[in-house]
Order: structure tokens, then C-alpha cells, then sequence
């Protein structure tokens, strides 16, 4: 048996730059430039969260996600920033390394489709 995708759900947004248009006072030139900087930050300290989980730097990893944490909330990134939320929580408590290298991969993927669509919709090139 085949079960076909609902059609009925809205697709998850991956961002929602509501509250970065406000603060730009809809200047588009200048949303396009944070937007640039976001998707160049945001893939700079996944990279450094991989690092450090290569080199086992826990610690590393946590200062990480918490630095990153307050911008996804700036982007509207809910589904990402609930990712980053539970990571930083996994790495609280004790942990799993298996738990916690799903965690980061599932963090990987998805801050990438995040940071393409923003590409994509802003004509990135980077």
C-alpha cells in the first residue's frame, strides 16, 4: 500500500523575514544585505559546530548554538530554531554521542535548505 502526501498541510515555512522587513523599514536593498550576512554567518558557525564535534569540544558546540540561537528568532526560522533549542538542551543533560551526531546532522540539513531558499529568493552568490 501507497499512502500519497497530504495535500491538505501547508508546506513549513523556513523563514519569515516579517520582523527583519520592520526593522529595515521595508528598505529591500538593505533586508537583502542582512539577509546576506545571516546566510554567511549561519553557515560559518555550522561549520565551527561540526569542528568542534570532530574534535569532541562539547563546550565548543554549546557557545555555538547559543550564539546562534537569538538570530533564528530574528529570520523567523521557527522550525531551525527549535532544532537549535533541542541540541543546546541535549547538551545539558547527559547525552548519547549517537543522539547528539543525529542531532547536528539534522541541524546541517536543515540550517542548508534554510540558507539556499534565502539564497535563492534574494539571488545570492556566495
Amino acid at each position: 500500500m501507497q499512502l500519497s502526501q497530504n495535500s491538505n498541510l501547508p508546506p513549513v515555512k523556513l523563514y519569515d523575514l516579517h520582523l527583519i522587513s520592520q526593522l529595515c523599514r521595508g528598505n529591500e536593498e538593505q533586508i537583502a544585505k542582512i539577509v546576506e550576512v545571516f546566510t554567511e554567518e549561519v553557515s560559518k558557525s555550522i561549520e565551527e559546530i561540526n569542528i568542534a564535534y570532530a574534535e569532541n569540544d562539547f563546550s565548543e558546540i554549546k557557545k555555538l548554538v547559543h550564539k546562534v540561537k537569538p538570530t533564528l528568532a530574528y529570520f523567523g526560522t521557527a522550525v531551525l530554531e527549535k532544532e537549535f533549542l533541542y541540541l543546546e538542551d541535549l547538551l545539558i543533560k547527559e547525552f548519547e554521542l549517537s543522539e547528539l551526531e543525529l542531532k547536528i546532522i539534522s541541524v546541517n540539513n536543515l540550517t542548508k535548505e534554510v540558507v539556499d531558499k534565502l539564497k535563492s529568493d534574494y539571488k545570492i552568490i556566495n
